[in-house]
C-alpha cells in the first residue's frame, strides 16, 4: 500500500505541478482576495486572535525591520511588550 506522500510526489510528477495543501491553498485564496485593498486586509487582521497578532507583528519585525532615512534600520523598543 502506497503512502499518501508517495502518490503526492507521483502526482507532483505526472502533472508537473505541485500539489498544494490545504493551508496553502487558503493562503493563496486570502492573497488573492486581499490584492491591494485596505479594508480586505483590515477584515483579516480582524479575523487574527491577539496572540497570533502580536506573533505576526514580531516575525514581521524581525525580517523587515523599521526603517528609516533612505532605508536605513532603526532599532526600536517592540510597542506590543
Amino acid at each position: 500500500m502506497r503512502k499518501f506522500s508517495d502518490l503526492k510526489k507521483l502526482n507532483e510528477m505526472k502533472y508537473g505541478q505541485p500539489l498544494l495543501s490545504e493551508k496553502d491553498h487558503m493562503k493563496n485564496m486570502l492573497i488573492a482576495a486581499s490584492g491591494n485593498d485596505e479594508r480586505v486586509l483590515n477584515d483579516l487582521v480582524n479575523c487574527l486572535t491577539d496572540k497570533q497578532m502580536k506573533d505576526c507583528y514580531e516575525k514581521l519585525v524581525n525580517v523587515y525591520k523599521f526603517t528609516g532615512k533612505v532605508g536605513q534600520s532603526v532599532k526600536i523598543d517592540n510597542p506590543l511588550s
